[in-house]
């Protein structure tokens, strides 16, 4: 009796070789990470992962496809895919991406692994993205509008240390200036209207390297959160600490010393700039009040968070479980929404639309309306 052998390649009606390419493109895709994600443009979202490309989508484009579908379709990915993909921004993980406009151009800035922070205008990724004679070819080289990158440590007999890389980016409009957390411990400026090579400030004083920064615009301050269990306040004119505060032990009066060792992973300010909100590793968002130059309430998580937003009255967090949370400034809990990422890394809102982007493990990113509702899963490449 004859026995039929099974090519596991035929269901994929290929050759050996574009088969292995499926797969290995499979196995990527689950381990792949987004760490970044902005809104920008009118219904533009750019996106960052570990794969170091920039993912871009046209959320109209993406309504669409889910409304012709019905919200369902035969394809084993139904996950809409990006109108454009960068590939190779960056050698390495990208972890922040930021959108701001910069003489009266709207502006992206990238950053990550690889110490670099590369500025790309939206006019040149909405033209790239909506260009119809690559709609078949999603990826596309889009030439930057310039960059930075982090200074190397001098070491001895004229030796160089590594590239500190790029853990956040945060920017001063007023100022023109580029706020880059580094992995060396110091927070970089950049000055953007001179788009010098050097760094036009260095805020330091942290011992371990930088998880997020944010820039207090009308106070020119910039706040930073570090591995070391220390956010920073730092006055930007002077280059100097105003505050040190110990983010796990703020409430029982012990805002200054060197950290508890629960690291300072995100930090988020209000639109108004009176209240800050820090996300400790320990497991708890801590609410810094400026006036007061004092932490005025603790907020336990279930985990420990990763992405802080404020928006209005309501403090938005998610990190190392897949949903996603709400609090009011008192503390009280409003809702827990599930999300598709076991742990998420970026959140950001869209007012026009009131939509929030939620991003982490798997290279997925759900989109949710402001009702809370799940409106599509996109997918990152």
């Amino acid at each position: 009796m004859s026995v039929a052998l099974f090519d596991c390649t035929s269901a994929y009606d290929t050759t050996t070789a574009e088969y292995s390419a499926v797969v290995r493109e499979e196995a990527a895709r689950a381990t792949r990470t987004v760490y970044a994600s902005v809104f920008f443009g009118e219904n533009y979202l750019a996106c960052g992962s570990s794969s170091g490309s920039l993912s871009v989508f046209n959320l109209d484009d993406v309504l669409r496809e889910q409304r012709g579908s019905g919200g369902g379709t035969s394809s084993p990915d139904p996950s809409p895919r990006p109108s454009l993909v960068v590939p190779d921004a960056h050698r390495g993980a990208v972890y922040s991406v930021i959108a701001f406009t910069l003489q009266g151009s709207e502006m992206l800035c990238s950053a990550g692994e690889d110490g670099r922070s590369v500025l790309w205008r939206a006019s040149d990724l909405i033209a790239a993205a909506n260009a119809k004679a690559t709609r078949s070819e999603r990826t596309v080289a889009v030439t930057p509008a310039g960059e930075f990158k982090n200074p190397q440590e001098s070491k001895a007999r004229g030796a160089l240390g590594p590239v500190p890389e790029t853990t956040a980016l945060a920017v001063d409009p007023t100022r023109g200036t580029l706020l880059s957390a580094a992995g060396d411990g110091v927070c970089y400026g950049w000055d953007l209207g001179e788009g010098r090579d050097a760094p036009a400030m260095r805020l330091r004083g942290h011992n371990d390297l930088l998880h997020c920064v944010a820039a207090r615009v009308g106070a020119n301050q910039a706040v930073t959160g570090s591995e070391d269990g220390t956010a920073r306040i730092h006055d930007l004119r002077s280059e100097t600490c105003s505050h040190v505060i110990d983010v796990w032990r703020a409430k029982e009066g012990k805002s200054g010393g060197h950290g508890s060792g629960a690291w300072v992973g995100c930090v988020a300010l209000d639109k108004a700039e009176n209240w800050a909100a820090m996300g400790c590793g320990g497991g708890c968002i801590t609410m810094w009040s400026f006036a007061a130059g004092a932490c005025a309430s603790r907020v336990p998580t279930a985990a420990p968070p990763q992405a802080l937003r404020l928006t209005g009255q309501h403090v938005m967090a998610a990190g190392a479980e897949p949903a996603v949370y709400r609090w009011n400034l008192a503390g009280e809990q409003i809702s827990r929404q599930p999300c598709t990422p076991k742990s998420v890394f970026t959140l950001d809102l869209q007012p026009q639309r009131s939509l929030t982007a939620v991003g982490g493990t798997g290279g997925s990113v759900d989109i949710f309306s402001e009702l809370g509702t799940r409106v599509t899963t996109l997918r990152c490449l």
